[in-house]
């Protein structure tokens, strides 16, 4: 495949496909937009979501590089990248990486047959870089197999929790869940409705709903984090705009970039669900749960229960509740090995490949092992509390 420039893209030309990287959102947005249409996403390269997050402000002066493959001037694929500097290369990776739960790309199931790993590496060649760096990739975006699971990798530091929601008339967790655990959920929703008042799940719909469900989660967040020994980053003001935003976006929106659930036992909110929205798919991205009296219910567990009756109802076909290894999450989803990739572009990024590699492994190590991942956590504890306590001290000088 042959290269040629113009300004603001380069552009790769061959038959069957060719390949073009945008370096803005705006170039690229009408074939994104068209793409979605038809296409099959992870939620996390949606076009609201990408946008958003860069004008939180997760990330500045950042090269946009976004990629578009072609088939006789239809867009088949799009993958957004920007291009971040470290150690002296030139990195491409998926725009909101940091804060996603998994790498992927938007294609047309279509044109699937035509994304093959040689058509791929072709294509990533023209990005302006030395490395194309993939984190957490799935095999499977929902029911279709991930096009650039194909590009081979290692596994990642931390696994993915996903299921496929069957549809049918029983609830999911007659469906799926032991008769122990059913009985422990169902009991706890019991006995929330006697003692706080009747149980119900409310998706936001207005935007006093959402400052409302937002407010909470911090609250509710933040206060397991501080037993965790973690930083709440949800406080961050980049997360507080990036949450607000798309909320209040999808309030008209059938399957919104987020989406703001509450547990209600009376006019209490007792436990909080943030998700978003693929083609078919719901993906959990963070939850929290009251610290008071109602805590000693299974309160994710009520929430959840109903949360996916209300999915399956959409025709929502899969679920996943994310990357990090937590046990609840082994009752509603299946634990899920994802990769990840290191492509050399240049010379430079062969020569540097191994590192990265190696650093990915070495995290993964730390983060399977029970003995390593409790003192990393431990340490981390430590200067998370550091910080705290010198906070504390320069707030009252």
């Amino acid at each position: 495949m042959t290269a040629a420039t113009d300004i603001g893209d380069l552009t790769m030309t061959a038959q069957p496909l060719a390949a073009v990287v945008h370096g803005s959102i705006a170039m690229a947005e009408p074939a994104w937009r068209a793409l979605q249409q038809v296409g099959i996403y992870s939620p996390y390269q949606r076009l609201d979501w990408v946008t958003a997050y860069l004008d939180a402000g997760f990330t500045s002066g950042t090269q946009i590089a976004i990629l578009t493959i072609l088939e006789d001037d239809r867009p088949i694929a799009l993958i957004p990248f920007e291009i971040v500097r470290k150690f002296g290369l030139r990195i491409a990776q998926i725009i909101g990486m940091p804060i996603s739960n998994g790498d992927g790309l938007v294609f047309d199931p279509q044109s699937a047959h035509l994304l093959t790993p040689r058509a791929l590496r072709d294509a990533l060649a023209t990005l302006p870089a030395d490395i194309a760096n993939f984190h957490c990739v799935a095999p499977q975006l929902g029911e279709h197999a991930n096009p650039l699971a194909g590009l081979g990798g290692n596994p990642a530091p931390d696994n993915f929790y996903v299921n496929m929601l069957e549809p049918g008339d029983a609830s999911f967790i007659d469906q799926s869940l032991p008769h122990k655990r059913r009985t422990n959920i169902r009991r706890s929703q019991r006995r929330l409705d006697e003692g706080f008042g009747p149980v119900r799940l409310h998706r936001a719909k207005t935007p006093a709903e959402v400052e409302t469900m937002l407010e909470v989660f911090l609250d509710q967040r933040g206060r397991r984090f501080v037993q965790m020994g973690v930083e709440n980053v949800f406080q961050r003001p980049a997360f507080r705009q990036f949450f607000r935003r798309l909320a209040l976006e999808g309030l008209d929106q059938v399957r919104p970039a987020i989406s703001l659930h509450a547990l209600y036992t009376g006019e209490n909110i007792v436990a909080t669900s943030i998700g978003t929205y693929g083609p078919a798919h719901y993906s959990q991205y963070i939850n929290s749960t009251d610290y008071g009296e109602p805590s000693r219910y299974s309160l994710m567990g009520v929430t959840l229960s109903l949360l996916i009756d209300e999915l399956r109802a959409d025709n929502i076909k899969s679920l996943d509740m994310g990357l990090g290894d937590f046990d609840y999450k082994t009752g509603w989803t299946h634990r899920q090995t994802v990769y990840d990739i290191v492509l050399p572009v240049s010379a430079l990024g062969h020569a540097a490949a191994p590192l990265l590699r190696g650093a990915r492994a070495a995290k993964r190590k730390i983060k399977q092992t029970p003995m390593l991942w409790k003192l990393a956590r431990a340490a981390q504890s430590a200067l998370v509390g550091a910080r705290r306590r010198l906070s504390g001290h320069n707030r009252d000088r």
